[in-house]
């Protein structure tokens, strides 16, 4: 197909000649000028000079005196308009949200030259304007008076519509002081620029323009502006204009059918009356209708979409290694998310000689912006100490000097910060700890006001601009090849990012406006996310990768354009707006309504000349930005104009029947590893590896085997395993003082009674194990305090169960103890262990672990079924690793020649009526307890270790590989649950 403006470059050519360099031809963007240049110089074939390309911005600012006015300098002028004009005392805070709604609304009130007096008043007056609306249609007035109406603002007793009246009542003072204000500084506003050259023309008869003809090409959905001065330039005699309708469809019938000018499409909402209002002077040819073969493919991925299109345009070249430029340039990949350009980018493959973006890198995703925002949530949650100092929140200093730009300034100094902070779990650090260098001390200093705010980011970017001596050559040819440095690109970044926040500081400065650190750091944020770094390169070579509004005019032979689901393309949700629905839609005001009819135009005039369109959507469904449903535009077509098209949904052969869990051979270092457990080797099993090993044998090889253990990080409060290491800290610590000695009940009344001498054995414990400083004793709060009152419950619900034993003898804690266990082929496997209690009780030798977890059953049928995989997380793993110490202090012969009593204190269960530490056997089907095991040797020991015996051969069997569990919710906690693919796991 031909594109529209190769057709109206040919034909207005054809029709005048070289006398086309005296006419200037107005287009919706700047890249549909460069297009038109193009298909003109092809046409013409030789040398001539170029007619002027403008925007339709563009010839209203060459016909105004009025220059663009910077929105925050327009935001700062309405704040003090508004004050004036209120005599309230808002801050700026609290007004700079509804005043960025003020400003849209007066932009459309301008643009659609829209009488601000009536808009701008209440029911109790509207009658003194009825005679005024004659220009609006019926239902339009009676849009206006149905919702006074339903307001009742005289009557209704409500404070938020009285509060919306009393502001209302001064928009239009506002308006005029706005305009009034601007107007003597020689600035405007869009619409107000748009405005004044209608109403001037209108005023002096015609436009002072020096063109032959004024050629507009391409428009759709016009504001009432930009329909006056079409209309003035028209009578003038010097415009003409060029609608895009698209094509006819290929089964239009004889008569043909456009569907961009179907009646009961949104998309010809406007077009149908432009071409009765504004018809052309030159009759293009007649085009071959045409139907794109489209494709709709969904995807379960926002990111799977763009590994699409890398299929795609390998499709595209057909087998050879790079696409040809112009196939390139007649293909486009069109992004309704912009969101999407990078991973589009990073997506694009080696077969695609060139790439165009039209988008621009957005500031806010660059490198130095996530560092900035770093560095302000730090300013946001610092703390003051008593003494006066300034301590920094752990995770802002954290992602501070984990930033690549901070490493890079000193490494060496960066990385031993961190390790420190982690090892000694510092939750806030003090800044003098920090500040070790030039850079970091520009970054950790405190900031007390915005605008010592302004002076600290600006000294934080001239220290990291430092970093990258060399930036791009603005001066280099654009048609350059060489590539550029990724620290000319960086450098390029903090520039950007210096400018944007030197010109935002002069114009606070100028409108000598005081705000709070939170407002400033706001409109940092707005401002940042409003900036794009262009992309350099040639606009008329390569892939075009665009938004939706740079499809505008253009035509492309292939298109693929991603995000096609309902509310993101079209988008969802109306613009926020001070005034009312029912008063914008009275008064001809665009409205969510409007939206929708142009995203439709833009859509159906897109893929009309194409030969071929990939429309890819997202399947999935997250409550908010993505629904999963496909977008209207898909199913007019299917439904509506019941156009053919090929669903596709990308699968792949993930079926199998082997066996398709993760597996680790043992060879090699694995079994080298393995092996040191063994005889006189340097490692030993404790019995909670032995139960991981049972649990996940690809487990016990990653973190036993293969030593590879999760990162460590900074706990701010105390985590399960924590919880249970102070409390066994704190039980060894009371019972210290009587190691092989009598406890009786009276010496457990005093440990019972004093209670600060408990609570302060608690904060040592915690001084320890938790903050990292032995000996260091600091008071406890927030969380850490709660945790702590629970800790000293548990402990005193010890004691007085103790207290119901006594008296015994304690024979001690934390006892270390080493073994070894015979396998079948004789080689001995070395076992550890750390016994929790050990006492001596009712003439047994108790053996005693503290639990803090969830209490399982205390009874085992038989000890095979302590070592049985297969019963998952019913496995009495607890039970199993008190028999475990149990058997090595027989083997060690070092039970006090005593009989053995494994025990285990839940300590949640000292709460109930009835607490019983002892084990017990119990028959498959028995419901009371069975025997008491008060003797491991005499009851168990020969089955113990026949169970012993297959787990501990399986495991040294260098034919059984580490194979990941069946049982996914064992996964639930796993470090390594990422790495196997099961983070989802319920646990």
């Amino acid at each position: 197909m031909t594109p529209f403006l190769q057709q109206i470059a040919k034909c207005f050519y054809d029709a005048y000649g070289a006398d086309v360099q005296q006419m200037a031809f107005i287009f919706p963007n700047r890249r549909a000028g460069l297009f038109f240049r193009k298909y003109l110089s092809q046409t013409v074939g030789r040398p001539i000079f170029s007619p002027t390309i403008l925007t339709l911005n563009g010839l209203f600012e060459q016909l105004s005196t009025l220059q663009p006015a910077d929105h925050l300098q327009m935001l700062f002028l309405l704040y003090h308009i508004y004050v004036r004009r209120s005599q309230r005392q808002e801050t700026f805070d609290d007004f700079v949200h509804w005043g960025e709604m003020l400003l849209s609304d007066f932009n459309d009130v301008d643009n659609y030259l829209v009488d601000a007096r009536q808009l701008f008043t209440n029911a109790s007056h509207l009658h003194e304007f009825e005679k005024d609306l004659s220009y609006l249609e019926p239902e339009q007035v009676e849009a206006i008076r149905s919702f006074w109406a339903a307001f009742r603002p005289d009557t209704e007793d409500d404070g938020n519509r009285r509060s919306f009246l009393g502001v209302w009542d001064i928009l239009h003072d506002i308006y005029l002081d706005f305009r009034a204000e601007l107007t003597n500084r020689g600035r405007g506003y869009e619409g107000m620029i748009a405005r004044d050259v209608v109403e001037r023309i209108r005023r002096e008869g015609g436009a002072d323009l020096s063109y032959s003809r004024v050629v507009f090409v391409g428009f759709n959905a016009l504001s009432r502006a930009e329909e006056a001065l079409l209309v003035e330039l028209q009578k003038q005699g010097i415009a003409d204009f060029y609608w895009d309708a698209g094509t006819i469809n290929a089964d239009a019938g004889e008569d043909g059918f456009r569907r961009v000018l179907d009646k009961d499409n949104r998309a010809a909402h406007f077009l149908r009356d432009y071409l009765r209002r504004f018809p052309s002077d030159l009759f293009l040819p007649p085009e071959e209708p045409n139907e794109p073969v489209i494709t709709l493919t969904g995807l379960p991925s926002r990111i799977g979409q763009t590994k699409h299109v890398h299929e795609l345009l390998l499709r595209m070249a057909d087998g050879r290694l790079r696409m040809m430029e112009d196939e390139a340039l007649r293909t486009a990949v069109v992004l309704p998310d912009e969101q999407l350009l990078i991973p589009i980018l990073n997506a694009i493959p080696h077969t695609v000689p060139h790439i165009n973006i039209t988008l621009g890198y957005p500031l806010s995703g660059t490198p130095v912006a996530s560092l900035i925002e770093d560095v302000l949530a730090l300013q946001k949650n610092l703390r003051t100490t008593s003494g006066g100092g300034v301590e920094y929140y752990h995770r802002e200093v954290t992602a501070i000097l984990n930033h690549r730009y901070v490493r890079r300034a000193a490494p060496r100094i960066v990385t031993d910060l961190l390790c420190n902070i982690i090892a000694n779990n510092r939750i806030y650090i003090p800044a003098e700890d920090l500040a070790q260098t030039d850079l970091l001390r520009l970054i950790f200093r405190r900031v007390r006001s915005a605008a010592d705010l302004s002076r600290y980011l600006i000294d934080l970017l001239k220290g990291l601009n430092g970093l990258f001596p060399d930036r791009i050559d603005e001066t280099a040819d654009d048609d350059a090849t060489d590539p550029v440095g990724m620290d000319a690109v960086e450098g390029e970044f903090t520039y950007a990012y210096y400018t944007t926040l030197t010109r935002m500081n002069d114009l606070i400065a100028e409108a000598q406006i005081s705000m709070s650190v939170d407002t400033y750091t706001r409109l940092l944020a707005r401002l940042i996310e409003s900036v794009s770094i262009p992309f350099r390169g040639e606009p008329l070579a390569g892939l075009q990768i665009m938004g939706v509004l740079e499809t505008r005019v253009l035509d492309f032979d292939r298109l693929i354009i991603l995000s096609m689901n309902e509310g993101l393309f079209p988008a969802r949700g109306a613009t926020p707006s001070f005034i009312p629905h029912t008063l914008r839609h009275g008064f001809g005001l665009p409205t969510f309504e409007l939206r929708d009819s142009v995203f439709a135009y833009y859509f159906y005039r897109m893929i009309s000349r194409a030969r071929s369109v990939n429309l890819l959507y997202d399947t999935r469904t997250d409550g908010f930005r993505t629904t999963g449903e496909v977008s209207r535009f898909i199913h007019q077509l299917r439904y509506h104009y019941e156009v053919s098209m090929k669903d596709e949904a990308p699968a792949f052969a993930i079926a199998s029947s082997d066996d398709l869990r993760l597996r680790i051979d043992k060879t090699g270092d694995v079994l080298h590893q393995l092996e040191s457990f063994l005889g006189e080797g340097e490692k030993a099993l404790s019995a909670s590896t032995i139960n991981s090993y049972i649990d996940c044998p690809l487990r016990f090889c990653l973190s036993s085997v293969m030593g590879l253990q999760e990162e460590d990080e900074i706990t701010e409060s105390v985590e399960n395993r924590l919880f249970g290491s102070i409390l066994h800290r704190v039980m060894e610590g009371i019972y210290k003082p009587l190691c092989n000695a009598t406890v009786n009940k009276a010496w457990l009344g005093s440990v019972i009674a004093n209670r600060e001498n408990l609570r302060h054995k608690i904060g040592e414990a915690f001084a320890e194990l938790f903050f990292h400083t032995p000996g260091d004793v600091r008071p406890l709060t927030g969380q850490n305090s709660l945790t702590a009152a629970m800790i000293e419950k548990y402990i005193l619900r010890i004691l007085r169960y103790d207290q119901s034993l006594a008296p015994f003898v304690y024979v001690g804690s934390e006892r270390r103890i080493l073994s070894a266990f015979p396998l079948s082929d004789g080689r001995r496997v070395r076992l550890k262990g750390y016994i929790d209690r050990l006492d001596e009780v009712d003439r047994s030798l108790r053996i005693v672990d503290y639990k803090t977890g969830t209490e399982k059953k205390m009874q085992f049928a038989t000890p095979a079924d302590l070592f049985d995989r297969d019963k998952g997380m019913n496995r009495q793993s607890a039970v199993m690793q008190v028999l475990i110490y149990a058997w090595m202090l027989h083997a060690e012969n070092l039970t006090r020649s005593l009989p053995l009593r494994p025990s285990i204190y839940y300590v949640r269960s000292l709460f109930k009526d009835v607490f019983d530490p002892s084990i017990y056997t119990k028959e498959e089907g028995q419901r009371t307890y069975g025997l008491l095991i008060d003797d491991f040797v005499g009851q168990c020991l020969p089955d113990f270790e026949i169970a012993m015996h297959h787990v501990l051969d399986e495991l040294f069997d260098p034919r059984i590989p580490f194979i990941q569990t069946n049982e996914e919710k064992s996964c639930g906690y796993c470090t390594f649950r990422e790495l196997c693919g099961r983070k989802k796991a319920v646990s």
